[in-house]
This record gives structure tokens, sequence and C-alpha cells, in this order.
């Protein structure tokens, strides 16, 4: 499926767009409440990585477990979880390469909710969850003054050809 592995692709892009724009906002203005947002800047991006991990566990057949413990996963800083959404970005595309057409119907458990979703649902979800969030930090960000890139797929596919 191209078309998962290019939004992949752009998610990871995306998500590193959505860091650097922190890396030079004050800490404390990251770790303040936030409304509309997972409640503060830093805690929703963290809780953005959190959940691609998480998911892509479970879309390997494992536990979220396999994370280790919460208070050691989320005790990291902004760095960290940036790196991390970068190594997710390039291990969403190994699982997507690598999964066969059947992959995508297979049932995929998740503790959270009480209904049936496929592994094809899973990865969506994934996608647009870090959408609705990376929207939220930006309006924070805006709102408080500080300068945020456009996201648009079309600007992603431009750097793609410019890093050729």
């Amino acid at each position: 499926m191209s078309t998962l592995r290019d939004l992949y692709a752009y998610n990871a892009w995306a998500n590193a767009r959505v860091f650097a724009a922190c890396r030079d906002v004050d800490g404390a203005q990251l770790a303040e409440a936030a409304p509309g947002t997972f409640g503060s800047i830093h805690e929703t991006l963290t809780h953005m990585v959190g959940v691609e991990n998480a998911y892509l566990h479970m879309l390997r057949g494992e536990t979220s477990a396999a994370m280790g413990p919460r208070e050691e996963y989320y005790g990291h800083d902004l760095a960290w979880f940036a790196e991390r959404s970068a190594r997710l970005g390039e291990q969403y595309q190994e699982l997507l390469a690598s999964a066969a057409e059947s992959f995508y119907d297979e049932p995929l458990h998740v503790p959270w909710f009480d209904f049936p979703l496929t592994r094809h649902d899973g990865l969506l979800q994934v996608l647009s969850h870090s959408a609705q969030h990376r929207a939220q930090v930006f309006s924070v960000l805006g709102e408080r003054g500080q300068q945020v890139p456009d996201l648009d797929y079309v600007l992603f596919v431009q750097s793609k050809r410019i890093d050729r």
C-alpha cells in the first residue's frame, strides 16, 4: 500500500517539524496548561509519540508493555521524544514495506477500545491522532505569538524533491 507508506513518510516529516518548532520555545511555556490540547504542549507531544509507539507494538502483535515502565518512558525530555518519533517513522516504514495484503484486514486488539478494529483501522488512527495533536500544538503556539510552519502535504512533496 504505497499510499500508506507515503502518509507515514509525511507523518514523520510533520512530526519533525512540530518538534523543531518547539525546540526554541521556553520550557515553562511548553509545560504550561494549554486548553484544547492534551494538558500542555509537552504532554500533548509526548502523548502523541507514546500512542504511535503503542500502536506500533500492537500492530506487530506485541503488547505496549514492551515500551517499559510508563513513568520512565514519559520521563524523557522533548529531545528524546523527537528522536523517538523519527525512529518510529522508520519503523512504520519497515512494517509497511514487509506487510502482506492480508495484514491490513487482520484484527487489531486495542485494550482501551471495546469494539473491533483491523490493522488498517489502527494504521489510520495513528495518522489522524497525530495530525489532531500537531494541529492543537500549532494552534496554541500561534495563539502565543510563535511562528509555526505550514504542514501541507504538498510542502512535504516539495521537500522530498529538494532533498534529491
